[in-house]
């Protein structure tokens, strides 16, 4: 695993990451999306953390999931398989466990998750260079 790569695919992911969702839940969604129990404001120590390692683990397992196609084709499949796991079946988890958000909200909270990591993948993959049909050393397939 290239490190460097991998640390630089962490800091941009966590700035996309960060001002993707700080634009989609204080300005677009800020009315609609009010959850109980929430804090006035967030504890931004703990959320940074959180986007840390979040871009972290987003990369690094691009990093060895990567491989045929182009990077903006990998890096879209890529997104769009996170985007799906982590976008609708979560927020259909937590739908299904809880009454603080409706179906509705679910439902277009789950496309923004699922926008956010393509995008966000297409992102990862060009910082990594990986994605041109060529395996090589840095995502397992060796030269």
């Amino acid at each position: 695993m290239n490190f460097q790569k991998l640390a630089i695919a962490t800091v941009v992911g966590t700035v996309f990451l960060l001002l993707m969702d700080m634009v989609w839940y204080t300005q677009i969604m800020k009315d609609s999306m009010n959850m109980p129990n929430m804090r006035p404001e967030p504890d931004m120590m703990w959320m940074v953390i959180s986007y840390i390692i979040t871009a972290l683990a987003f990369a690094a397992i691009y990093s060895k999931w990567s491989g045929g196609g182009s990077k903006v084709n990998s890096g879209l499949n890529y997104g769009l398989w996170i985007g799906l796991f982590a976008g609708l079946g979560m927020n259909l988890m937590w739908y299904s466990l809880t009454t603080s958000m409706t179906l509705n909200q679910v439902l277009s909270d789950s496309a923004y998750t699922i926008v956010k990591y393509i995008i966000a993948g297409i992102i990862v993959a060009f910082v990594y260079g990986m994605g041109d049909g060529v395996r090589g050393k840095a995502s397992g397939g060796g030269e």
